[in-house]
């Protein structure tokens, strides 16, 4: 019999487990959880192979760049670069540009970045900025020919960083 003010506990004693039980407890627990995991990646796998969930960047730079002819000292060396600016977006984005010679600007470095060389400003262009609107799901690309100083350039791999319509990209290349 309880008095007033005293509390009565009830304590379950807890009996160490079989060893044997769990081990399938956790293995069971593992199951499940392998499971939801499966099932989370069949639901994110599902959302990106409809296109409803974009993993690229709204706004894409990519660039194929092709070199002309062999190195030799007497040079001049020229690469051919193609770049694509992507708007992956439903809405349309602007472009704009201090003047038609800043559409497009590079340099390269060697793999280590140390400068190597830069696009020449050889061009006249005019002190008037340019604008463009590049709409939703659409692209532009360019076409544009470097010429490298081969007292600089030497067979080797370098890192050519680019600039088009304000996006940038780096892209590593060889030259032979």
């Amino acid at each position: 019999m309880a008095t007033a003010g005293s509390v009565r506990y009830n304590v379950k004693m807890m009996t160490p487990r079989d060893p044997k039980e769990a081990a399938s407890n956790a293995s069971s627990n593992l199951v499940r959880m392998s499971l939801v995991f499966m099932a989370m990646a069949g639901v994110i796998a599902f959302y990106v192979g409809t296109g409803r969930v974009q993993l690229g960047d709204p706004v894409e730079l990519t660039a194929r760049i092709a070199q002309q002819q062999a190195w030799t000292e007497a040079g001049p060396l020229a690469l051919k670069v193609n770049v694509t600016l992507a708007n992956n977006t439903g809405d349309p984005i602007t472009l704009e540009a201090g003047n038609n010679c800043e559409v497009f600007r590079w340099f390269l470095t060697d793999e280590d970045r140390n400068f190597i060389q830069s696009q020449r400003d050889e061009e006249v262009c005019i002190a008037v900025p340019i604008r463009d609107q590049l709409e939703g799901k659409h692209q532009i690309s360019g076409e544009y020919m470097l010429t490298l100083d081969t007292g600089r350039v030497k067979p080797g791999r370098y890192i050519l960083f680019m600039q088009y319509w304000g996006h940038e990209l780096r892209e590593p290349i060889k030259v032979d």
